[in-house]
């Protein structure tokens, strides 16, 4: 059973059942439009689920049908979707094929909001992208190019709807969201705390839901700026209201990617048992979703570096004590033979225990043993 209940899951099904009944009689009626509109809602619901190459089958059905049968307008949905879905399987290539296609449609169309969100869809595409390479400086470019337009087309879109500028507010935080994420990624961690304290800040000034889905992606990414930044509490305070938010709207992803985060911020400050049982939590909430293989194996490596940190640490706290003793006996052999001998071992063990802390990022410990 799926976290959040068993009423969730019920609703889900019914949901589904109706919407391919819905289709099967589009189907039955050679209503074009409609088995197209019903083929979408399937594949959103299966995306929802996290059940992502099951969501494609449905999209390619509508996608498909909309090209045969129906008006250039319609593609717009179509495009739209396909491209999230490839983005969220990893692939990348058909990803921005449908989002760029996207973007031309609304374009042809001079629909500003179509626009801005596909934008936005290929900001995050190839934000993505570089979250996986080395040093890819052309999703560099692209993500930031893609990000920056999104956020002018808000704006434009906001100054000309003043009266219904409430419509696109999460549209505004998510601009600041996605460029804080972009310049966390480039290392600029004060102008990415800038920007995503600006996306918390419209959210408390335009009274933002404290469970809406946008500030848990600002509480987020803000989690990992001030873990970069060491700001530990700091950094465990956003993302446990990541986590919070997560858990209260049902976005069972975004909860396990949270404790992920959680866990990683355990790691940093050697507290490994804290770490491997937020990674344990983020497993039992992954499984309840299909398609997500990379996420699963990220977590199991996780879980293998922590337990290998963690010997490492015991390790590290036996050969201080080791080092302890032999600081006394080198003491005690001053202006002796062996006095030689004993500072030998003392430089080695203590290069060793450097060694050791460098590898499981205790710097504090690497100062202290520094300073000997």
């Amino acid at each position: 059973m799926a976290r959040g209940g068993g009423g969730r899951v019920r609703e889900e099904e019914e949901e589904l059942k109706g919407a391919k009944r819905g289709y099967r009689e589009a189907l039955s009626e050679g209503n074009r439009e409609e088995e197209a509109r019903w083929a979408n809602v399937i594949g959103d619901i299966h995306k929802r689920r996290g059940e992502y190459v099951e969501a494609l089958r449905w999209l390619r059905i509508d996608y498909e049908v909309t090209v045969k049968h129906l008006p250039q307008r319609h593609l717009i949905e179509s495009c739209q979707s396909l491209g999230e879905v490839y983005l969220r399987l990893g692939r990348f290539s058909e990803a921005l094929t449908y989002q760029k296609k996207h973007l031309q449609l609304a374009k042809d169309s001079k629909n500003l909001v179509e626009q801005q969100r596909a934008s936005t869809q290929l900001g995050r595409t190839y934000h993505e992208i570089l979250l996986r390479s080395e040093n890819d400086h052309s999703a560099m470019l692209n993500a930031k190019k893609y990000f920056e337009s999104a956020m002018e087309l808000v704006k434009i879109i906001r100054k000309n709807a003043s009266s219904e500028k409430s419509s696109y507010l999460k549209e505004l935080i998510d601009a600041y969201n996605n460029l804080g994420m972009l310049e966390l990624e480039l290392e600029n961690f004060e102008e990415a705390e800038k920007l995503l304290l600006e996306g918390l800040r419209i959210c408390d000034e335009e009274e933002v839901n404290q469970y809406d889905d946008a500030r848990t992606r600002l509480h987020h990414n803000l989690g990992n700026v001030y873990t970069e930044l060491r700001r530990w509490k700091t950094a465990e305070d956003h993302i446990e209201k990541d986590i919070k938010i997560c858990r209260q709207i049902r976005h069972l992803q975004g909860e396990a990617k949270g404790f992920i985060n959680l866990g990683e911020l355990h790691s940093q400050v050697q507290k490994y048992e804290q770490a491997e049982l937020c990674y344990n939590k983020a497993l039992r909430i992954i499984k309840d979703l299909e398609d997500e293989d990379a996420l699963v194996d990220q977590i199991h490596q996780n879980i293998e570096t922590v337990t290998k940190a963690a010997e490492v640490l015991e390790e590290l706290k036996q050969d201080e004590q080791k080092l302890k003793k032999l600081v006394r006996d080198t003491s005690r052999a001053r202006e002796t033979s062996n006095e030689r001998k004993l500072l030998l071992e003392q430089h080695a063990l203590l290069d060793d225990l450097i060694e050791k802390a460098r590898m499981i990022s205790a710097w504090q410990k690497v100062s202290e043993l520094n300073s000997i």
